[in-house]
């Protein structure tokens, strides 16, 4: 598996008018403004695959702009009316860039309808959004294979996955599994590299990258 790079520091407070281009189409030439440290959770019942939980960590400067707009509390969890401002504020209008997350199953690529059971928090100093993607595959006596890639295509946002447990399985695990992320270098991304101020640690800024995938293959044990 390759490494999964880790961000540094981004940049001290700009307003949330400034970045909530995260929630709007961006020009081509668009560069990292927005970063994500991804986990996808796949959800099983005895059957079938229901579907997955996507655990989204921002990095502090977009939580600092949550904190900051929204009233969100730092120290203890979000009340209701929070993380519903922030789902309709700060999320909902994802819905028309498929919660930048796409699915293939069995190489076969499934658009994402809707996402259920928003919630926002904070966790290490940052906020996270996490909720349900529902994709239903029963479970069978041959392999089935479920991708996930999450990426925004012109590159405002960078969604990388978590560097420790990037993709878990959970429920009753009647199946036999395995799982995997990995860069998809069939997808190309082209991006404006000039005036990088702010970046992940270890990566290379050159014009070009490519998105991260997980992807589990699982039947019945």
């Amino acid at each position: 598996m390759m490494k999964i790079p880790q961000r540094l520091r981004p940049l001290p407070f700009v307003t949330l008018i400034a970045l909530i281009s995260l929630l709007i189409p961006h020009a081509l030439s668009a560069h990292p403004h927005v970063f994500i440290d991804s986990r996808v959770i796949f959800q099983f019942n005895e059957r079938e695959l229901e579907g997955f939980w996507a655990e989204w960590a921002f990095d502090e400067l977009f939580t600092a702009m949550i904190v900051v707009d929204f009233g969100a509390p730092r120290e203890r969890p979000f009340p209701p009316d929070v993380i519903e401002a922030i789902q309709k504020g700060a999320f909902s209008n994802l819905q028309f860039y498929d919660y930048f997350t796409y699915v293939f199953f069995n190489g076969r690529r499934h658009a994402v309808d809707g996402v259920q059971e928003f919630t926002a928090f904070i966790r290490d100093h940052r906020i996270v959004y996490r909720f349900f993607v529902p994709f239903r595959v029963p479970i069978s006596r041959d392999f089935q294979t479920v991708r996930v890639r999450m990426y925004d295509e012109t590159f405002f946002t960078d969604i990388a996955f978590q560097r420790n447990d990037p993709a878990r399985v959970q429920g009753p695990l009647t199946v036999t599994h395995e799982t995997r992320v990995f860069r998809n270098e069939g997808v190309p991304i082209e991006y404006d590299a000039t005036n990088q101020s702010v970046r992940r640690e270890g990566m290379l800024y050159t014009g070009l990258t490519f998105p991260w995938e997980a992807e589990i293959r699982f039947r019945n044990r």
